[in-house]
């Protein structure tokens, strides 16, 4: 009979069994890059509702992901562990947006071009 551990090192694809590891790091920069890269471009008002929406969307892809992958072992950081940290990360940058805030973004909408008159 077959230890856990070998039903494990079987069925591993990633060998050195750091893609998860590297996912969270790819996501994570990316995401400060975009940060980055918004904050300069974008209203004010609308930066965090897009960095909050782009963090959650990568946790449900590593959610799916995860659900791919259920037999990891779960010794080691796991496909789950990064969808759970990325939802932290979108739920605690959703939190920091303020409602008015929203509500201004929302309501200014398209602006006419003046050079149309």
């Amino acid at each position: 009979m077959k230890s856990t551990r070998q039903r494990y090192e079987e069925r591993r694809s990633d060998p050195l069994g750091i893609a998860p590891q590297l996912g969270f790091a790819a996501v994570t920069l990316a995401g400060f890059a975009a940060w980055s890269g918004l904050i300069v471009s974008i209203p004010r008002d609308l930066v965090m509702p897009i960095i909050a929406s782009m963090f959650l969307l990568a946790a449900v892809a590593f959610a799916v992901i995860a659900w791919r992958h259920r037999g990891e072992d779960p010794k080691r950081v796991t496909y789950a562990d990064v969808a759970g940290a990325l939802t932290l990360i979108g739920l605690f940058a959703a939190a920091t947006i303020d409602p008015d805030q929203l509500v201004r973004a929302i309501e200014v909408g398209p602006q006419p071009d003046s050079r149309q008159e």
